[in-house]
């Protein structure tokens, strides 16, 4: 992976933010990888990461009782997950994540991200307005899984 600055111009949701709200983030920002099929976090857990991905695929899975394990989104380059790291509220992951390819990504500290929104809100209303799309893009997604379950032979 290039580095960490080079790596996060190159993604549209980085590349549009001014310079020094970009060099805060690259300031809190790592690197990691994962090989195919490794948990990344399970849902309920507690991970104080959020994460980008540069190469690979992601995995979002719920448990559902009598079920099992369901994806319920597989997402790939440039998308986000474990937006609840950022989020003071939630605190807990609310799905779980696994690599289903080797997948290499760029995570941010929660807290510090949140800390470093909160003392500069012009890059703290860059950032939630971003991740808003995010968050209900998953609740989107969550939703069609739930139609694809619970529909009776297409009654409404």
């Amino acid at each position: 992976m290039s580095t960490i600055t080079e790596t996060l111009q190159a993604i549209p949701w980085f590349s549009s933010l001014d310079q020094p709200h970009f060099e805060k983030l690259v300031a809190l920002a790592t690197e990691k990888n994962w090989p195919a099929n490794h948990v990344i976090f399970r849902e309920g857990e507690v991970d104080d990461q959020l994460h980008v991905i540069v190469a690979g695929q992601v995995a979002l899975e719920v448990h559902i009782p009598n079920r099992g394990r369901v994806t319920i989104l597989t997402i790939g380059p440039h998308e986000l997950f474990g937006w609840s790291a950022v989020v003071p509220v939630v605190q807990k992951k609310t799905a779980s994540a696994r690599a289903v390819h080797p997948t290499q990504a760029i995570a941010f500290n929660g807290v510090a991200l949140r800390q470093a929104c909160e003392a500069d809100h012009d890059l703290g209303y860059y950032f939630f307005r971003r991740m808003t799309n995010v968050v209900a893009g998953r609740l989107s997604a969550t939703r069609m899984q739930l139609l694809d379950m619970y529909a009776v032979g297409g009654q409404e």
